[in-house]
């Protein structure tokens, strides 16, 4: 057959060629030395972890929306000019040590604009906040953006409490997870429900809508049913 011998890529030999030795040894030790199941395993994984990303995909830009939205409030509120993005006054670490040496979560924003520029787009705010990663949303959350929480509180309006770990804590365990699953690490060994959870609950802080909204499109909880 055109393409390679179909019968050949569920054996073990063609995994370890092509995945690597090493890392499905971990699948291995979870199925008591049962290849086939560890085959399996390593599907599942992989069809978890991109539903996750599906999942994701929708509660990311919802977010950073909510976030900019509040955080344009605020900067029109107290009468400044441009977009609260450019950190012209200077609250978000930019220049913090000197001319072009700045501090997150600044530095995130920087590297942005870099992306825009080497993307040879418009170095618009819309263009920039489509390029900051889910990293600097958790910073903006974070205890060291207290300054902010104020203002950003009505983001999660539907939150139980105004409390910054709320929000926080979840937000902070997602970029965790997120992170381990970029980097294609196995989900198996994590609390992948807790994380979905994380998600739907801070989704539904924003919008109870948006949480129903994301769970019914969302095929991570019958993969979870589904787990090998």
């Amino acid at each position: 057959m055109a393409g390679g011998d179909v019968a050949n890529m569920g054996d073990w030999a063609f995994y370890e060629q092509h995945f690597a030795h090493a890392r499905l040894q971990h699948y291995l030790a979870r199925t008591s030395g049962d290849a086939a199941a560890a085959m399996e395993l390593y599907r599942w994984n992989v069809a978890v972890s991109g539903a996750f990303w599906q999942s994701l995909a929708y509660f990311e830009v919802a977010l950073r929306n909510r976030l900019d939205d509040r955080m344009t409030l605020r900067h029109t509120a107290r009468g400044r000019s441009g977009h609260w993005v450019f950190d012209d006054a200077r609250e978000l670490g930019r220049d913090a040590n000197g001319p072009g040496r700045h501090r997150q979560p600044y530095k995130d924003i920087d590297r942005a604009k870099q992306r825009v520029r080497d993307n040879r787009k418009t170095m618009s705010a819309g263009q920039i906040i489509s390029e900051v990663s889910f990293g600097f949303w958790h910073q903006m959350v974070s205890r060291r953006q207290m300054a902010l929480w104020p203002d950003l509180a009505d983001a999660f309006f539907h939150a139980p409490n105004r409390a910054q770990p709320t929000v926080q804590q979840p937000v902070e365990r997602l970029r965790e997870f997120r992170n381990r699953n970029g980097h294609h690490h196995r989900v198996w060994s994590e609390d992948v429900q807790g994380r979905y959870d994380d998600l739907l609950g801070v989704a539904g802080f924003i919008d109870p809508d948006l949480r129903i909204f994301i769970d019914r499109h969302s095929l991570v909880p019958r993969l979870i049913a589904a787990c090998p």
